[in-house]
């Protein structure tokens, strides 16, 4: 049975993790077909107060900022990832502001922004399931009366009836990504192992995501107080048809805070 470091977020989402999940996180068409996505959802304005919650690198916050996006906000743990967010919007001079904090207390004032998003299957990550509670409070209560939250979750349905317990993937013929998997209840534990062909093992870890029911994600929302709850399976920013683990078919949920 595989085990999981509960703090196995605070050192994941570094230089491997660019490497391992390139073809999903640092896929310039994918990020747009995203974008276009929140967009549309949303209805998004572009005086709108913006907060990427768990954004990365911020490739969501930096594509929409290209768009006209002048007041964004993205909030990651990851020193890594925060730094190259700050490299890559400093460079092309685009105006976005990170924040490196817990999602479940960001320390950013209340009632700050119209629109919140959790993007690529950011949600989940903790061992106890009051701590996916406090992240959606945490983003309750960042937002303005009226304003709206947008995740893009797993689609647990999906994973469920199409589980694998082993895959792999190439990364330019040097490096192999390989992983196992565990489904127990609600959540998937996978070990992710990382050889590159010249320097050895690069990664071995053990990471979880809790799964996410449309029920039980609305009925979790409507506890926090969230409103008009919407959901959308199958949204795929892929073009190609390739195995892309949790991200290949993703389940999308919209909720509002009440005005």
């Amino acid at each position: 049975m595989l085990k999981t470091d509960p703090d196995w977020w605070k050192h994941l989402f570094d230089h491997v993790y660019l490497m391992t999940d390139a073809r999903s996180v640092c896929d310039e068409s994918a990020t747009c077909r995203e974008v276009d996505m929140i967009e549309g959802l949303l209805s998004l304005e572009a005086s709108s107060a913006i907060v990427d919650l768990c954004g990365g690198q911020g490739r969501h916050a930096a594509e929409l900022c290209r768009r006209g996006f002048h007041d964004i906000t993205v909030v990651d743990y990851s020193d890594f990832l925060v730094g190259k967010g700050i490299e890559l919007t400093s460079s092309e001079g685009l105006s976005v502001s990170f924040v490196r904090a817990d999602a479940r207390s960001t320390g950013l004032p209340s009632g700050r922004f119209d629109t919140a998003f959790v993007m690529a299957n950011s949600f989940g990550y903790f061992q106890d399931p009051s701590d996916d509670r406090r992240f959606l409070e945490e983003a309750y209560r960042l937002l303005v009366p009226g304003g709206r939250l947008l995740l893009d979750l797993v689609d647990s349905e999906l994973v469920r009836s199409k589980f694998m317990e082993r895959s792999w993937h190439e990364i330019e013929e040097e490096i192999v990504v390989c992983r196992v998997r565990e489904l127990s209840e609600d959540v998937v534990t996978s070990r992710e192992i990382v050889m590159s062909k010249k320097e050895g093992l690069l990664r071995d870890q053990t990471y979880c995501v809790r799964l996410y029911s449309t029920e039980k994600i609305s009925e979790l929302l409507a506890g926090v107080g969230f409103e008009s709850v919407q959901t959308m399976r199958g949204f795929r920013s892929q073009d190609k048809a390739e195995d892309y683990g949790f991200l290949s078919n993703r389940l999308i949920v919209i909720a509002a805070k009440p005005a």
